[in-house]
């Protein structure tokens, strides 16, 4: 007995929503095995605040990608942006390193990802290994010369493990 035309119409719609709604949770997914953004109040990013990452580290024979993403409006008045990177680990030291992220270039295109007014700046900070199991603090400050840098949205974190 043939099915009725519109019974089919559903079922052949269900399953397209249903493969749909696979790829779009599949590609929406990130294999990061950390990863956490933090907000910049107001969109203004003052030189006395600190904005700090935990990421927890269990294998120390992995290679890490850490990648840092800065998300800014394309507002933002500067073709550079510089921060401070404070690194504490787990065996007790603390090291601080100047960090630089180009926005623009010398015509000035932005050098991200824009989609609409929101530009995304992605760097690599390290591709390595970790000397020891536990909890790494990155911490992260501005660095302008501005006491307050405006049009930071937020700043992601997030840690990638490669092929050993």
């Amino acid at each position: 007995m043939p099915l009725n035309p519109r019974i089919m119409t559903k079922i052949v719609l269900v399953v397209l929503l249903t493969v749909l709604s696979g790829v779009l949770l599949t590609a929406c997914t990130s294999n990061a095995l950390h990863s956490k953004s933090i907000a910049i109040p107001h969109q203004e990013w003052k030189q006395a605040a600190k904005t700090e990452f935990k990421v927890p580290i269990k294998d120390t024979t992995l290679l890490y990608d850490l990648v840092l993403s800065v998300r800014t409006t394309d507002n933002y008045p500067y073709s550079n942006l510089w921060m401070y990177l404070t690194v504490d680990g787990p065996l007790g030291k603390s090291k601080r390193f100047p960090l630089e992220i180009v926005t623009a270039d010398a015509k000035g295109h932005w050098m991200g990802d824009k989609s609409g007014s929101t530009v995304v700046f992605s760097k690599v900070i390290t591709h390595d290994r970790f000397p020891k199991k536990g909890t790494y603090h990155f911490t992260f400050e501005q660095a302008s010369t501005d006491k307050v840098l405006p049009e930071v949205m937020d700043l992601t974190l997030e840690l990638y493990a490669k092929e050993k």
